[in-house]
């Protein structure tokens, strides 16, 4: 739904943002390629720190 350059650009804006495409997936990434979007987000939550208050 938005150029690649798009979403760098958020993912860039936001913390602990990052940009990842998701193999043979297009708008909706859910139904398209589940494992694959279920791999980068345990990737993204395995890496990513907690927030500490």
């Amino acid at each position: 739904m938005m150029p690649p350059e798009t979403g760098r650009r958020l993912a860039g804006l936001l913390p602990h943002g990052r940009y990842e495409e998701i193999p043979d997936a297009r708008t909706l990434i859910p139904l398209d390629n589940p494992a694959g979007l279920r791999t980068a987000l345990r990737r993204f939550i395995a890496q990513t720190p907690p927030d500490t208050p």
